[in-house]
């Protein structure tokens, strides 16, 4: 994930994967002083840890699950962290174990 600048109220964050508190002056030219952005240190998903899923209006997500836990490509899992996609794959797989 590239490093970003979020305020919440009066503090400021950088995320990157995990937020963490920076100080308020903090600008997206000075963000390398607290956060490092390595795009070649991408983790290494199989692929049978990698579930293609059809939203319920035909759009094509990806759940994939890294680390034991399952994250989707949907809009909805990037706003509220799950969704039913990756609760679905989730399900099966634990069913299936």
């Amino acid at each position: 994930m590239r490093p970003a600048l979020w305020r919440n109220g009066a503090k400021l964050y950088a995320i990157g994967g995990t937020c963490i508190e920076v100080p308020p002056d903090t600008t997206m030219e000075t963000l390398g002083q607290y956060v490092v952005h390595d795009p070649s240190a991408q983790l290494e998903v199989s692929q049978k840890d990698r579930w293609a899923v059809e939203g319920s209006n035909g759009n094509r997500y990806t759940v994939t699950k890294i680390g034991g836990k399952y994250k989707c490509s949907c809009p909805g899992f990037g706003f509220r962290k799950k969704c039913k996609h990756s609760k679905r794959i989730e399900e099966e797989n634990e069913k299936a174990e």
